[in-house]
Protein backbone atom coordinates (compact mmCIF):
# COMPACT_ATOMS: atom_id res chain seq x y z
CA UNK A 1 0.00 0.00 0.00
CA UNK A 2 1.19 3.54 -0.57
CA UNK A 3 1.76 5.45 2.13
CA UNK A 4 -0.33 7.96 2.93
CA UNK A 5 0.46 11.56 1.48
CA UNK A 6 -1.51 14.41 2.82
CA UNK A 7 -1.44 17.66 1.41
CA UNK A 8 -2.57 20.23 3.17
CA UNK A 9 -3.50 23.71 1.32
CA UNK A 10 -4.95 26.70 3.45
CA UNK A 11 -7.28 28.97 1.27
CA UNK A 12 -9.64 32.09 2.29
CA UNK A 13 -12.82 32.31 0.86
CA UNK A 14 -14.88 35.26 1.12
CA UNK A 15 -14.49 38.24 3.31
CA UNK A 16 -13.65 36.98 6.89
CA UNK A 17 -15.03 33.64 6.08
CA UNK A 18 -14.35 29.86 7.04
CA UNK A 19 -10.78 28.00 6.56
CA UNK A 20 -11.12 24.81 4.89
CA UNK A 21 -8.50 21.91 4.66
CA UNK A 22 -8.70 20.36 1.60
CA UNK A 23 -7.10 16.19 2.37
CA UNK A 24 -6.75 14.19 -0.44
CA UNK A 25 -6.05 10.79 0.54
CA UNK A 26 -4.39 7.70 -0.65
CA UNK A 27 -7.97 6.47 -2.42
CA UNK A 28 -7.70 9.54 -3.99
CA UNK A 29 -11.25 10.94 -2.62
CA UNK A 30 -10.98 14.34 -1.65
CA UNK A 31 -12.63 15.56 1.74
CA UNK A 32 -12.90 19.36 2.82
CA UNK A 33 -12.91 19.76 6.24
CA UNK A 34 -14.18 22.94 7.83
CA UNK A 35 -11.65 23.89 10.49
CA UNK A 36 -12.06 25.47 13.30
CA UNK A 37 -11.93 29.02 14.36
CA UNK A 38 -8.45 29.94 15.50
CA UNK A 39 -7.51 30.48 18.91
CA UNK A 40 -5.05 33.36 18.08
CA UNK A 41 -5.72 36.56 16.39
CA UNK A 42 -4.80 37.33 12.57
CA UNK A 43 -1.31 38.66 12.05
CA UNK A 44 -1.85 42.58 11.63
CA UNK A 45 0.11 44.16 8.47
CA UNK A 46 2.04 46.69 10.44
CA UNK A 47 2.08 50.08 8.48
CA UNK A 48 5.38 51.65 6.71
CA UNK A 49 7.00 54.11 9.64
CA UNK A 50 7.02 57.47 8.72
CA UNK A 51 9.95 59.95 9.15
CA UNK A 52 9.99 61.63 12.03
CA UNK A 53 10.49 65.50 11.16
CA UNK A 54 14.08 67.05 11.20
CA UNK A 55 14.13 69.49 14.32
CA UNK A 56 15.83 72.87 13.41
CA UNK A 57 18.93 73.64 15.01
CA UNK A 58 18.99 76.39 17.87
CA UNK A 59 21.17 79.41 17.18
CA UNK A 60 23.71 80.58 19.47
CA UNK A 61 22.92 83.09 22.11
CA UNK A 62 24.67 86.17 21.02
CA UNK A 63 27.63 87.43 22.83
CA UNK A 64 27.20 90.59 24.57
CA UNK A 65 30.39 93.15 23.91
CA UNK A 66 30.18 94.74 26.96
CA UNK A 67 31.29 91.87 28.34
CA UNK A 68 34.99 92.48 29.36
CA UNK A 69 36.10 88.60 30.28
CA UNK A 70 33.07 86.31 28.20
CA UNK A 71 32.80 83.21 29.18
CA UNK A 72 33.24 79.56 27.43
CA UNK A 73 30.15 79.44 24.94
CA UNK A 74 30.44 76.51 22.70
CA UNK A 75 27.99 75.38 19.77
CA UNK A 76 25.31 73.43 20.89
CA UNK A 77 25.30 70.56 19.01
CA UNK A 78 21.74 69.11 17.41
CA UNK A 79 19.90 65.78 18.59
CA UNK A 80 20.52 62.92 15.50
CA UNK A 81 17.54 62.16 14.36
CA UNK A 82 16.25 58.14 12.85
CA UNK A 83 15.93 58.74 9.28
CA UNK A 84 15.38 56.28 6.61
CA UNK A 85 17.63 55.58 4.47
CA UNK A 86 15.68 56.61 1.41
CA UNK A 87 14.51 59.63 2.25
CA UNK A 88 16.93 62.89 1.96
CA UNK A 89 18.66 64.20 4.37
CA UNK A 90 18.42 67.15 5.99
CA UNK A 91 20.47 69.95 5.44
CA UNK A 92 22.69 71.59 8.29
CA UNK A 93 21.82 74.92 8.63
CA UNK A 94 25.12 77.43 8.32
CA UNK A 95 26.48 78.64 11.41
CA UNK A 96 26.64 82.28 12.43
CA UNK A 97 29.94 84.15 12.10
CA UNK A 98 32.07 83.61 15.58
CA UNK A 99 31.64 87.35 17.64
CA UNK A 100 34.92 86.90 18.98
CA UNK A 101 37.93 89.05 17.51
CA UNK A 102 40.18 86.82 15.20
CA UNK A 103 42.92 84.76 17.32
CA UNK A 104 41.03 85.35 20.17
CA UNK A 105 40.86 81.93 22.62
CA UNK A 106 38.01 82.04 25.39
CA UNK A 107 39.76 81.99 28.58
CA UNK A 108 39.50 78.99 30.76
CA UNK A 109 37.05 77.57 33.69
CA UNK A 110 38.47 79.72 36.58
CA UNK A 111 40.39 82.52 35.19
CA UNK A 112 40.81 85.55 37.28
CA UNK A 113 41.88 88.76 35.50
CA UNK A 114 45.25 90.36 36.40
CA UNK A 115 45.52 93.62 38.13
CA UNK A 116 47.16 95.65 34.53
CA UNK A 117 49.85 97.42 33.90
CA UNK A 118 51.60 98.66 37.41
CA UNK A 119 50.92 102.11 38.51
CA UNK A 120 52.90 104.14 40.67
CA UNK A 121 52.94 107.85 41.96
CA UNK A 122 55.89 109.45 43.94
CA UNK A 123 56.19 112.85 45.28
CA UNK A 124 59.64 114.70 47.19
CA UNK A 125 59.95 117.95 48.79
CA UNK A 126 63.42 119.15 49.29
CA UNK A 127 65.20 122.15 50.82
CA UNK A 128 68.83 123.89 51.14
CA UNK A 129 70.12 126.65 52.72
CA UNK A 130 73.83 127.91 51.78
CA UNK A 131 76.12 130.19 49.89
CA UNK A 132 75.47 130.79 46.01
CA UNK A 133 77.76 133.09 43.55
CA UNK A 134 76.23 136.02 42.99
CA UNK A 135 77.64 135.52 39.25
CA UNK A 136 78.38 139.02 38.56
CA UNK A 137 81.53 140.91 37.59
CA UNK A 138 84.43 138.91 40.88
CA UNK A 139 81.38 137.03 41.66
CA UNK A 140 79.99 138.01 45.47
CA UNK A 141 78.62 135.53 47.72
CA UNK A 142 74.73 135.22 48.47
CA UNK A 143 73.21 133.35 50.74
CA UNK A 144 70.33 131.51 48.74
CA UNK A 145 67.74 128.99 50.08
CA UNK A 146 65.82 126.83 47.31
CA UNK A 147 62.84 124.45 47.50
CA UNK A 148 62.76 121.98 45.07
CA UNK A 149 59.10 120.11 44.65
CA UNK A 150 58.62 117.08 42.70
CA UNK A 151 55.83 115.04 41.40
CA UNK A 152 55.82 111.77 39.35
CA UNK A 153 53.83 109.12 37.51
CA UNK A 154 54.90 105.66 36.07
CA UNK A 155 53.02 103.60 33.72
CA UNK A 156 54.52 100.18 33.92
CA UNK A 157 57.91 100.32 32.19
CA UNK A 158 57.19 101.95 28.97
CA UNK A 159 56.04 105.11 30.67
CA UNK A 160 57.04 108.15 33.13
CA UNK A 161 56.48 111.28 33.57
CA UNK A 162 58.30 113.93 36.37
CA UNK A 163 57.82 117.70 37.00
CA UNK A 164 60.30 119.50 39.24
CA UNK A 165 61.79 122.90 39.18
CA UNK A 166 64.10 124.68 41.43
CA UNK A 167 63.35 127.92 42.91
CA UNK A 168 66.21 129.92 44.99
CA UNK A 169 65.44 132.65 47.10
CA UNK A 170 67.98 135.52 47.69
CA UNK A 171 67.82 136.09 51.16
CA UNK A 172 71.10 137.78 51.19
CA UNK A 173 73.46 140.25 48.68
CA UNK A 174 76.60 140.98 49.24
CA UNK A 175 77.27 143.26 47.59
CA UNK A 176 74.02 144.36 46.45
CA UNK A 177 74.20 143.70 42.83
CA UNK A 178 71.41 141.39 41.94
CA UNK A 179 68.73 142.21 43.97
CA UNK A 180 67.16 144.78 41.24
CA UNK A 181 67.00 141.68 38.93
CA UNK A 182 65.14 139.15 41.10
CA UNK A 183 61.57 138.46 40.29
CA UNK A 184 59.56 140.44 43.44
CA UNK A 185 63.16 141.13 44.53
CA UNK A 186 63.44 137.70 46.41
CA UNK A 187 63.52 135.10 43.18
CA UNK A 188 66.42 134.41 41.44
CA UNK A 189 66.20 136.04 38.15
CA UNK A 190 69.01 134.35 36.43
CA UNK A 191 66.95 131.25 36.87
CA UNK A 192 64.02 132.56 34.86
CA UNK A 193 64.92 135.31 32.23
CA UNK A 194 64.25 133.40 29.05
CA UNK A 195 62.37 130.89 28.00
CA UNK A 196 64.58 127.90 27.64
CA UNK A 197 65.06 128.24 31.63
CA UNK A 198 61.57 126.89 31.87
CA UNK A 199 61.88 123.79 30.67
CA UNK A 200 63.42 122.73 34.13
CA UNK A 201 60.00 122.07 35.28
CA UNK A 202 60.18 118.98 33.43
CA UNK A 203 62.56 116.61 34.87
CA UNK A 204 61.73 113.82 32.85
CA UNK A 205 59.31 112.33 30.25
CA UNK A 206 60.05 109.01 28.68
CA UNK A 207 57.85 106.92 26.35
CA UNK A 208 58.72 103.46 25.43
CA UNK A 209 62.13 101.35 26.68
CA UNK A 210 65.59 102.39 25.78
CA UNK A 211 66.55 98.65 24.19
CA UNK A 212 62.73 99.00 22.71
CA UNK A 213 62.16 100.04 18.51
CA UNK A 214 61.12 103.40 19.99
CA UNK A 215 62.49 105.94 22.86
CA UNK A 216 61.39 109.25 23.81
CA UNK A 217 62.89 111.09 26.25
CA UNK A 218 62.63 114.73 27.51
CA UNK A 219 64.12 116.59 30.20
CA UNK A 220 67.42 117.16 32.08
CA UNK A 221 70.30 115.47 30.38
CA UNK A 222 73.53 115.64 32.41
CA UNK A 223 75.90 112.95 30.22
CA UNK A 224 74.97 112.35 27.12
CA UNK A 225 77.16 110.28 24.25
CA UNK A 226 75.84 109.97 20.91
CA UNK A 227 77.48 106.93 19.57
CA UNK A 228 80.90 106.04 19.66
CA UNK A 229 81.46 109.96 21.12
CA UNK A 230 83.75 111.55 18.61
CA UNK A 231 81.35 114.63 18.24
CA UNK A 232 79.29 114.09 21.15
CA UNK A 233 81.07 112.87 24.22
CA UNK A 234 79.34 113.41 28.21
CA UNK A 235 77.38 116.52 27.33
CA UNK A 236 75.76 118.35 30.01
CA UNK A 237 73.26 120.45 29.07
CA UNK A 238 73.15 121.92 32.65
CA UNK A 239 77.04 122.75 33.80
CA UNK A 240 76.11 126.50 32.68
CA UNK A 241 73.94 128.17 36.28
CA UNK A 242 72.33 130.21 34.24
CA UNK A 243 70.85 128.32 31.71
CA UNK A 244 68.48 125.38 32.37
CA UNK A 245 67.06 123.81 29.24
CA UNK A 246 65.16 120.20 28.63
CA UNK A 247 66.67 118.60 25.99
CA UNK A 248 64.83 115.80 23.85
CA UNK A 249 66.05 112.27 22.72
CA UNK A 250 64.80 110.07 20.06
CA UNK A 251 65.77 106.42 19.65
CA UNK A 252 64.19 104.38 16.12
CA UNK A 253 65.61 100.61 15.26
CA UNK A 254 64.00 99.29 12.28
CA UNK A 255 66.20 95.60 11.37
CA UNK A 256 69.16 96.74 11.41
CA UNK A 257 69.85 100.55 10.94
CA UNK A 258 68.82 102.63 14.15
CA UNK A 259 68.39 106.15 14.33
CA UNK A 260 69.42 108.78 17.18
CA UNK A 261 68.02 112.16 17.25
CA UNK A 262 69.14 114.38 19.99
CA UNK A 263 68.14 118.62 20.84
CA UNK A 264 69.84 120.20 23.74
CA UNK A 265 67.25 122.78 24.31
CA UNK A 266 63.60 121.50 22.47
CA UNK A 267 62.10 125.69 23.90
CA UNK A 268 65.55 127.38 22.12
CA UNK A 269 67.24 127.30 19.00
CA UNK A 270 70.49 125.18 20.28
CA UNK A 271 71.97 122.29 19.28
CA UNK A 272 70.03 119.84 16.95
CA UNK A 273 72.09 116.44 15.72
CA UNK A 274 71.62 112.66 15.11
CA UNK A 275 73.71 109.50 13.90
CA UNK A 276 72.43 106.65 11.74
CA UNK A 277 74.06 103.69 12.45
CA UNK A 278 74.12 100.63 10.07
CA UNK A 279 74.07 96.85 11.15
CA UNK A 280 76.43 95.30 7.98
CA UNK A 281 76.63 91.45 9.38
CA UNK A 282 72.89 91.72 10.47
CA UNK A 283 71.66 92.85 7.15
CA UNK A 284 73.57 89.84 4.84
CA UNK A 285 73.40 86.99 6.92
CA UNK A 286 70.65 85.60 9.33
CA UNK A 287 73.50 84.03 12.02
CA UNK A 288 72.99 85.60 15.25
CA UNK A 289 76.97 85.46 15.90
CA UNK A 290 77.04 88.40 13.24
CA UNK A 291 74.68 90.67 14.52
CA UNK A 292 76.33 94.14 16.22
CA UNK A 293 79.77 93.02 14.99
CA UNK A 294 80.17 95.09 11.63
CA UNK A 295 78.72 98.48 11.67
CA UNK A 296 79.11 101.83 9.97
CA UNK A 297 77.74 105.70 11.28
CA UNK A 298 76.85 108.88 9.95
CA UNK A 299 76.93 111.46 12.87
CA UNK A 300 75.56 115.37 12.26
CA UNK A 301 75.62 118.14 14.69
CA UNK A 302 74.64 122.05 14.13
CA UNK A 303 74.36 124.20 17.66
CA UNK A 304 72.91 127.75 16.27
CA UNK A 305 73.78 129.26 19.34
CA UNK A 306 71.05 131.67 19.76
CA UNK A 307 69.57 130.48 23.28
CA UNK A 308 71.60 130.09 26.76
CA UNK A 309 72.84 133.62 26.25
CA UNK A 310 74.89 135.63 29.09
CA UNK A 311 72.77 137.20 31.55
CA UNK A 312 72.47 140.44 31.65
CA UNK A 313 71.21 142.44 35.23
CA UNK A 314 69.69 144.97 32.45
CA UNK A 315 68.67 145.09 29.02
CA UNK A 316 70.76 148.16 28.48
CA UNK A 317 74.35 145.72 28.47
CA UNK A 318 74.89 144.33 25.06
CA UNK A 319 76.08 140.53 25.44
CA UNK A 320 77.72 138.49 22.77
CA UNK A 321 76.07 135.95 21.20
CA UNK A 322 78.44 132.46 20.31
CA UNK A 323 78.89 131.59 16.65
CA UNK A 324 77.31 128.40 14.58
CA UNK A 325 79.09 125.49 14.46
CA UNK A 326 78.47 122.19 12.35
CA UNK A 327 80.42 118.93 12.48
CA UNK A 328 80.21 115.78 10.36
CA UNK A 329 81.72 112.58 11.25
CA UNK A 330 81.73 109.03 10.05
CA UNK A 331 82.32 105.82 11.83
CA UNK A 332 83.41 102.00 11.14
CA UNK A 333 83.65 99.33 13.80
CA UNK A 334 84.30 95.75 13.71
CA UNK A 335 84.00 93.10 16.62
CA UNK A 336 86.83 90.58 16.70
CA UNK A 337 86.07 88.95 19.97
CA UNK A 338 82.79 88.45 21.72
CA UNK A 339 81.63 86.19 24.02
CA UNK A 340 80.17 86.07 27.51
CA UNK A 341 82.32 88.04 29.44
CA UNK A 342 84.62 89.73 26.23
CA UNK A 343 84.34 92.04 23.44
CA UNK A 344 87.53 93.33 21.67
CA UNK A 345 86.71 95.97 18.34
CA UNK A 346 88.62 98.22 16.65
CA UNK A 347 87.23 100.94 15.49
CA UNK A 348 88.16 103.90 13.10
CA UNK A 349 86.75 107.53 11.77
CA UNK A 350 86.79 111.06 9.80
CA UNK A 351 85.01 113.81 10.26
CA UNK A 352 84.91 117.39 9.27
CA UNK A 353 83.88 120.98 10.34
CA UNK A 354 81.08 121.86 8.17
CA UNK A 355 80.54 125.90 8.52
CA UNK A 356 84.55 126.67 9.29
CA UNK A 357 88.06 125.84 9.06
CA UNK A 358 87.21 122.59 6.47
CA UNK A 359 90.20 120.60 8.02
CA UNK A 360 90.22 116.22 8.50
CA UNK A 361 90.12 114.53 11.62
CA UNK A 362 91.00 111.08 11.66
CA UNK A 363 91.61 108.67 14.37
CA UNK A 364 91.89 104.97 14.79
CA UNK A 365 91.76 102.78 17.95
CA UNK A 366 90.52 99.82 20.12
CA UNK A 367 88.11 98.64 22.69
CA UNK A 368 88.08 96.42 25.32
CA UNK A 369 85.06 95.68 27.82
CA UNK A 370 84.88 92.38 30.35
CA UNK A 371 83.28 91.14 33.13
CA UNK A 372 84.17 88.78 35.61
CA UNK A 373 81.49 88.01 38.66
CA UNK A 374 80.47 91.47 39.56
CA UNK A 375 83.13 93.94 38.30
CA UNK A 376 83.12 95.15 34.92
CA UNK A 377 85.30 97.47 33.03
CA UNK A 378 85.68 99.12 29.61
CA UNK A 379 88.84 101.14 28.04
CA UNK A 380 89.24 102.48 25.16
CA UNK A 381 92.22 103.68 23.10
CA UNK A 382 92.44 106.19 20.08
CA UNK A 383 95.32 107.88 18.36
CA UNK A 384 93.77 110.97 16.59
CA UNK A 385 94.66 113.45 13.83
CA UNK A 386 93.31 116.82 14.57
CA UNK A 387 94.06 120.15 12.55
CA UNK A 388 92.18 123.78 12.55
CA UNK A 389 88.76 123.86 14.14
CA UNK A 390 87.59 120.11 14.10
CA UNK A 391 88.54 118.17 16.89
CA UNK A 392 86.99 114.73 18.52
CA UNK A 393 84.58 115.32 21.49
CA UNK A 394 83.71 118.51 20.27
CA UNK A 395 80.49 118.68 21.88
CA UNK A 396 82.16 117.20 25.25
CA UNK A 397 81.36 117.66 29.75
CA UNK A 398 82.43 121.04 29.18
CA UNK A 399 81.05 122.57 25.91
CA UNK A 400 78.52 124.91 27.69
CA UNK A 401 81.49 126.49 28.92
CA UNK A 402 83.70 126.15 25.71
CA UNK A 403 81.29 128.11 23.80
CA UNK A 404 81.89 131.00 25.33
CA UNK A 405 85.93 130.29 26.17
CA UNK A 406 88.04 127.51 25.12
CA UNK A 407 90.31 127.01 27.95
CA UNK A 408 91.25 129.77 30.90
CA UNK A 409 88.55 132.60 31.79
CA UNK A 410 89.28 134.95 28.68
CA UNK A 411 90.22 134.16 24.44
CA UNK A 412 88.50 132.34 21.74
CA UNK A 413 85.50 129.98 22.10
CA UNK A 414 85.69 126.60 20.84
CA UNK A 415 84.31 127.65 17.77
CA UNK A 416 86.48 130.07 16.48
CA UNK A 417 89.84 128.50 18.30
CA UNK A 418 92.21 126.86 16.02
CA UNK A 419 94.25 123.43 16.43
CA UNK A 420 97.91 122.92 15.32
CA UNK A 421 98.32 120.42 12.19
CA UNK A 422 99.25 118.06 15.14
CA UNK A 423 97.80 114.47 16.87
CA UNK A 424 96.65 113.20 20.28
CA UNK A 425 96.35 110.14 22.56
CA UNK A 426 92.80 109.48 24.14
CA UNK A 427 92.26 107.02 26.73
CA UNK A 428 89.07 106.06 28.61
CA UNK A 429 88.72 103.88 31.50
CA UNK A 430 85.14 103.08 32.77
CA UNK A 431 84.77 100.46 36.05
CA UNK A 432 81.91 99.07 38.10
CA UNK A 433 81.45 96.63 41.01
CA UNK A 434 78.01 95.91 40.73
CA UNK A 435 75.40 98.96 41.15
CA UNK A 436 77.42 99.92 44.16
CA UNK A 437 80.64 101.91 43.01
CA UNK A 438 81.41 102.91 39.71
CA UNK A 439 84.26 105.12 38.19
CA UNK A 440 85.18 106.09 34.69
CA UNK A 441 88.37 109.02 34.05
CA UNK A 442 89.25 110.15 30.42
CA UNK A 443 92.77 111.91 29.53
CA UNK A 444 93.30 113.85 25.92
CA UNK A 445 97.14 114.32 25.39
CA UNK A 446 97.64 116.76 22.68
CA UNK A 447 101.13 116.44 21.03
CA UNK A 448 101.48 120.52 21.21
CA UNK A 449 101.60 120.88 24.51
CA UNK A 450 97.99 120.49 26.09
CA UNK A 451 95.85 117.98 28.36
CA UNK A 452 92.14 117.34 29.61
CA UNK A 453 91.14 115.51 32.04
CA UNK A 454 87.82 114.32 32.73
CA UNK A 455 86.73 111.66 35.90
CA UNK A 456 83.95 110.38 38.45
CA UNK A 457 83.09 108.56 41.00
CA UNK A 458 79.76 107.01 42.42
CA UNK A 459 79.29 105.60 45.51
CA UNK A 460 75.68 103.85 46.74
CA UNK A 461 75.41 102.08 49.80
CA UNK A 462 73.24 100.22 52.22
CA UNK A 463 70.93 98.89 49.97
CA UNK A 464 71.16 103.04 48.61
CA UNK A 465 70.42 104.43 51.53
CA UNK A 466 73.98 106.79 51.07
CA UNK A 467 74.34 107.90 47.90
CA UNK A 468 77.74 110.11 47.33
CA UNK A 469 79.14 111.24 43.79
CA UNK A 470 82.22 113.73 42.64
CA UNK A 471 83.50 114.70 39.07
CA UNK A 472 86.74 116.65 37.74
CA UNK A 473 87.48 118.31 34.99
CA UNK A 474 90.51 119.90 33.64
CA UNK A 475 90.91 121.67 30.27
CA UNK A 476 94.17 122.92 28.91
CA UNK A 477 96.32 121.64 31.46
CA UNK A 478 99.70 123.03 30.98
CA UNK A 479 98.80 125.80 29.25
CA UNK A 480 95.42 128.13 30.57
CA UNK A 481 94.34 125.58 32.97
CA UNK A 482 90.95 125.86 34.07
CA UNK A 483 89.65 123.38 36.62
CA UNK A 484 85.97 122.34 37.65
CA UNK A 485 85.02 120.36 41.03
CA UNK A 486 81.78 119.25 42.10
CA UNK A 487 80.47 116.68 44.50
CA UNK A 488 77.23 115.70 45.90
CA UNK A 489 75.57 113.77 48.95
CA UNK A 490 72.03 112.21 49.73
CA UNK A 491 71.77 110.32 52.91
CA UNK A 492 68.74 108.77 53.99
CA UNK A 493 68.16 108.75 57.69
CA UNK A 494 64.54 107.03 57.62
CA UNK A 495 62.45 105.40 55.45
CA UNK A 496 61.06 108.97 53.78
CA UNK A 497 63.69 111.44 55.34
CA UNK A 498 66.94 112.29 53.96
CA UNK A 499 69.94 114.96 54.34
CA UNK A 500 71.52 116.86 51.02
CA UNK A 501 74.75 118.71 50.41
CA UNK A 502 76.13 119.91 47.30
CA UNK A 503 79.41 121.74 47.15
CA UNK A 504 81.71 122.58 44.20
CA UNK A 505 82.98 125.62 42.02
CA UNK A 506 80.71 127.00 39.13
CA UNK A 507 81.55 129.46 36.79
CA UNK A 508 79.52 132.06 34.92
CA UNK A 509 78.99 133.68 31.31
CA UNK A 510 79.61 137.61 31.42
CA UNK A 511 78.09 139.46 28.71
CA UNK A 512 81.52 140.42 27.16
CA UNK A 513 81.89 136.29 26.67
CA UNK A 514 84.84 135.75 29.63
CA UNK A 515 83.81 133.40 32.29
CA UNK A 516 83.83 134.48 36.00
CA UNK A 517 84.40 131.39 38.69
CA UNK A 518 82.58 130.96 41.91
CA UNK A 519 82.04 128.51 45.31
CA UNK A 520 78.94 126.78 45.91
CA UNK A 521 78.28 124.88 49.02
CA UNK A 522 74.62 124.16 50.53
CA UNK A 523 72.69 121.71 53.24
CA UNK A 524 69.53 120.63 52.96
CA UNK A 525 66.65 117.90 53.68
CA UNK A 526 64.26 116.14 52.35
CA UNK A 527 61.00 114.02 52.31
CA UNK A 528 60.05 111.99 49.69
CA UNK A 529 57.02 109.43 49.48
CA UNK A 530 55.77 106.61 46.59
CA UNK A 531 52.55 105.01 46.17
Amino acid sequence: MWPAVLLLVTAQFGDGGTDYVIERGATGTTVIIPMPEPTTPPVQVQPQPQPQPVQPQPQPQPVDPVIANPPLNPQPQPVPVQQDKYQPQAQPQPQPLPTYPPGYQPPPPGWVPDAGTPLSLRGAFETDLGVFPGGIGDSSIDLMASAHPVIGLTIGEDFNLEFGPTFRFRLADFPSENRSSDIGNILRGADWDELSDFGQILQEMRIGRDTGPFHLRLGTTRKKTMGMGHLMWRYNTQLNPNYHPASGQLDVRVGPVRGEFFASDILGARMFGGEIGWDIGRTFSPDPQLKDRYGISLSLIHDANLSGLPFRPSSDIERITPSPATLLHFDANAVLVRDGTLRWQLLAGIGTRANGPGDLGLLFGTTLDATLQEIGFSTRIEIRKQNGGFRHGFFGPQYELQRFVDIGFNGASIQNAILPDSGSLFGELRVGVGTRVSTDAAIEYFFFGRIDLDGGISLAIFDDWFYTTARMTVLGLLQAPRWSVMCGLRWRLFKSFYVTGEGGTLFFPQPDGSLVRGVIANAGIGIDFER
